[in-house]
């Protein structure tokens, strides 16, 4: 089901910044503007400010780390100063924001901006930005403080751009649909992609030809249909393509990525593509709120009860009699225990331990479960992996039998409940258990 009044909510209270945090950005930019402005040497040189990326895209979203913190930027377009190298707007703009006595214990520098950090808040990016007018044409250059050179880039022409493309869809669908994927992204943690590489892979998939299409007239509509295209996209393309700046072929958006990163973002975004399509030709309400959290966290129709839920809560939950009995007699000889790390994909990053029956974590977590025993020669291990609950039970997911062997396997949280694994240290010959682990839990909000 489209469940399109749940997503305009969601969007509302989880995912969209609130207006008093836009408004305090913006008071916050102006008084940086003009303390700019009155700076000795930039005043001479300095002809406008704009805002960039996700604040002029409109797609800045709730911060969802622990911080709290986000960030906005603001190019700062100057003449070009005869006597000063790239690295010299950086360093001479970070030194006047120095010795101001407001932003003295706020600034600091980077490869390409002064940073101006509000505690808790957010911090604000000030990126020079030489600008060259010509007979025939205007260009424009970031500086590259690390490099000491310049670097053209364009940042009008993809604001234009992209704002172009939101309003081929209209109802600023595009712009929505960028929210959500920049929410599921760091939420999720399971793929990189900076916004701007997100932005520009999710509005290449919109054309002027959407003007006249029926896909777009609500949320889920859209997400469904961009989703489908950039799916599509990445499968048609198993080895990383280059992306680059729409206004501006000569800029890579794909220079912070490389081949295993985009491997594991197209498989996440056709994991996440098959859910969305689930969802969304779900017949059964409660069932299809079930497949949408799947995908966005249980914050998606917070406000709602579903009565399946709440009758699995009370007669299933606990229900384990899917679960496999061990087929083998149990003979404790020796110890083997399990052990588990978190990771952002399958064999991906490393992203801490987890003891068993430990805090819960969200869907799209990568486990790592290895076992250590004490035996010898002849043992093979057995794993049993066990999932409960009305989430794995709506989805027809329960699993409780012994599907792995060796001595680590890989498993990926999906549904809400409390599951475990359990490794069995079997002797094949005699067929019969030297040990077991005990159950590991494992919970998943």
């Amino acid at each position: 089901m489209k469940l399109a009044e749940h997503f305009n909510t969601f969007l509302a209270d989880v995912v969209n910044l609130n207006q008093t945090r836009i408004d305090t950005l913006k008071s916050r930019v102006d008084a940086i503007v003009s303390t700019l402005e009155g700076f000795d040497v930039y005043s001479d040189i300095l002809i406008d400010t704009i805002p960039q990326g996700s604040w002029a895209h409109r797609t800045i979203i709730k911060p969802t780390g622990s911080s709290g913190a986000f960030d906005a930027d603001v190019v700062a377009f100057v003449d070009p100063h005869d006597e000063w190298t790239p690295a010299d707007y950086i360093d001479h703009l970070y030194d006047q924001f120095k010795s101001h006595g407001t932003y003295a214990d706020k600034v600091s520098r980077k490869t390409r901006c002064v940073t101006i950090q509000y505690a808790g808040e957010f911090s604000i990016d000030v990126v020079p930005c030489i600008r060259r007018s010509g007979f025939l044409e205007t260009t424009e250059w970031i500086l590259n403080r690390s490099d000491d050179v310049e670097e053209q880039t364009n940042p009008d022409g993809f604001t234009e751009w992209f704002l172009q493309r939101n309003t081929y869809v209209g109802s600023n669908q595009l712009i929505k649909i960028v929210r959500l994927l920049k929410y599921l992204r760091d939420v999720k943690l399971t793929f990189s992609a900076k916004s701007i590489l997100l932005t520009t892979l999710l509005g290449e998939r919109i054309t002027w030809l959407d003007e006249y299409s029926d896909e777009f007239s609500d949320v889920p509509s859209s997400l469904r249909t961009v989703i489908k295209r950039l799916n599509v996209y990445l499968q048609e393309r198993p080895d990383m393509p280059e992306i680059a700046n729409p206004s501006l072929s000569s800029e890579s958006f794909t220079r912070h990525w490389d081949q295993d990163k985009y491997t594991n973002f197209r498989s996440c975004i056709n994991r996440y593509a098959e859910w969305i399509e689930d969802a969304y030709l779900e017949k059964d309400r409660d069932e299809s709120i079930v497949k949408w959290r799947r995908v966005f966290g249980d914050d998606f129709a917070k406000s709602v009860t579903l009565a399946k839920a709440a009758g699995f809560s009370e007669s299933k939950a606990e229900d384990v009699s899917h679960v496999v009995p061990p087929p083998w007699p149990v003979l404790q000889t020796g110890r083997i225990t399990v052990t588990a790390t978190l990771h952002s994909s399958k064999e991906g990053d490393f992203l801490g331990t987890y003891r068993s029956d430990g805090p819960a974590l969200p869907a799209d977590t990568w486990l790592n479960f290895k076992a250590t025993h004490s035996f010898t020669n002849n043992v093979a291990i057995r794993w049993q992996v066990v999932n409960t609950g009305w989430a794995a039970r709506i989805a027809r997911c329960l699993r409780g039998g012994f599907d792995h062997n060796g001595s680590e396997i890989w498993e990926h949280t999906k549904y809400t409940g409390k599951h475990w694994v359990e490794c069995f240290a079997v002797d094949l010959k005699r067929g019969v258990s030297l040990g077991r682990s005990g159950r590991f839990y494992v919970n998943i909000s």
